[in-house]
């Protein structure tokens, strides 16, 4: 289960393809960017406002192996993956990925699996191997009112955050939001827009 998927898109920045288009409002599948700083995913049913002039590209995931021995919710690859990134290039400066699972009926029983497991299994469950160490117990927040968790990471010998991952759920997927920069004041900045996330208000 534990697949490593902070290591995945924090620590190594993955080969990434541009999105078809990157005019004042992009159109992908897996999500919108307009006026090069709104993230909208309907899929997902939230939105984002990221600070600056972003571009929207699709994560690789060819190169991701299935693990024979790997059993459950996370183990494939993520059906939505996506790198937002400052206009200009993928650059450590500053960055922000997307991933999300769909769930299968069994995985949606918060019984039987709370979203704490799933976000111990997200974020601290997936930090080894790699440079990032949590500065922070994973904590229980809110996004837009509703259950999340959030994990605050750095390198070793660092006292202030450069990273960060925030896990939640949404219309049948669990998600994982990851960005990092590299300044602390720019990680506040990127996180704050994460937890200024919006999501869609059901229709009446």
């Amino acid at each position: 289960m534990l697949s490593k998927i902070m290591p995945l898109v924090i620590v190594t920045l993955v080969s990434v393809t541009p999105s078809a288009h990157q005019g004042s409002c992009v159109e992908d599948a897996r999500g919108t960017l307009e006026r090069g700083s709104i993230y909208s995913n309907s899929t997902l049913g939230f939105t984002i406002k990221l600070p600056g002039d972003w571009q929207l590209h699709d994560q690789d995931l060819t190169r991701s192996k299935k693990d024979p021995n790997c059993t459950g919710p996370l183990c494939n690859n993520p059906e939505i993956g996506v790198v937002l990134a400052p206009k200009g290039g993928i650059t450590r400066d500053r960055v922000v990925f997307l991933s999300a699972w769909k769930l299968s009926p069994e995985y949606r029983d918060r019984r039987r699996y709370s979203l704490n497991w799933f976000a111990q299994i997200m974020t601290t469950g997936s930090l080894g191997g790699s440079n990032w160490i949590p500065l922070t117990a994973l904590t229980a927040i809110q996004l837009d009112h509703r259950p999340a968790y959030r994990l605050l990471v750095g390198e070793p010998g660092e006292k202030e955050a450069k990273g960060f991952g925030y896990v939640s759920e949404t219309n049948g997927y669990v998600f994982l939001l990851v960005g990092s920069a590299t300044s602390s004041s720019g990680e506040s900045i990127l996180q704050a827009a994460v937890e200024s996330l919006e999501f869609s208000k059901p229709s009446q």
